[in-house]
């Protein structure tokens, strides 16, 4: 699990509302049915209007990534594919056929070895790879852009909510015990917009990019060292060019992504 979100999330809020409470203000005001309903809802329905729906998958599949992504290992991955080259050194690309259906593997390096094993050349393991990696990515972006999209929109509607809710008051100024709790009630919609905009949406989609390029950055490092032993490539040669693709990855062994 990646405690960063819910701790981030928990700190955000008892920011906004510690400060909130310190400046004399009362958090039971920002409990307002209406503004839920015309900022969160709204701008969910606007959302949706600008998503295709067969992104909507990748959207909720985003929403579990970011509370509980799943774990990376890249020294550990590294390693096992310098195991597998000593491996294929010693009795040959078929030997590698152990590891590629035993069926407890990486999935990607499994993908990346059974085109190897089958014969293909390094530019076809390149080509047909690559395409593999360019259409997962563009999914996983599709969820990323779902939260963007809200996060953008949510705001707009916190100015609509406001400006019904000054509508309101504007037919009340006969009224004056009214104006000064309508007003209030108005501001509250703009709060929640600029609020869940940047304290949830945009942080999510902040986060699931960066996700995108761990995982575009693990597969490379996949493909690269595939590559290196369908090729023939030393595994003390391949290790030290597998090393560039570790970076801040490979110091801890674990890493959750």
């Amino acid at each position: 699990m990646d405690i960063f979100t819910p701790i981030g999330l928990v700190l955000a809020f008892i920011g906004v509302i510690g400060g909130m409470i310190l400046e004399g203000g009362h958090p039971e005001a920002l409990l307002q049915v209406t503004a839920f309903l015309i900022v969160i809802v709204g701008s969910l329905g606007a959302t949706m209007v600008a998503t295709v729906p067969s992104d909507m998958g990748h959207a909720i599949k985003s929403l579990k990534r970011v509370f509980l992504p799943e774990k990376q290992d890249f020294h550990g991955l590294m390693e096992k594919i310098i195991e597998l080259a000593n491996l294929a050194r010693r009795e040959g690309l078929l030997a590698l056929e152990t590891y590629a259906n035993g069926g407890d593997g990486d999935p990607f390096l499994v993908k990346c070895l059974t085109l190897a094993i089958d014969g293909s050349s390094a530019e076809a393991i390149r080509e047909t790879v690559e395409i593999d990696m360019h259409l997962t990515e563009e999914g996983q972006k599709a969820g990323m852009k779902f939260w963007e999209t809200w996060g953008a929109l949510a705001p707009t509607v916190g100015v609509l909510g406001a400006v019904l809710g000054l509508m309101h008051v504007m037919s009340v100024l006969d009224q004056p015990a009214l104006i000064g709790p309508g007003i209030a009630v108005a501001f509250v919609a703009t709060v929640y917009g600029v609020g869940y905009s940047n304290v949830v949406c945009l942080p999510m989609s902040f986060k699931l990019k960066r996700y995108i390029e761990h995982d575009q950055l693990l597969k490379s490092m996949v493909l690269e060292g595939v590559v290196g032993i369908q090729s023939g490539v030393a595994p003390g040669a391949l290790r030290s060019r597998l090393k560039v693709y570790l970076g801040g990855h490979g110091g801890g062994g674990d890493e959750k992504k």
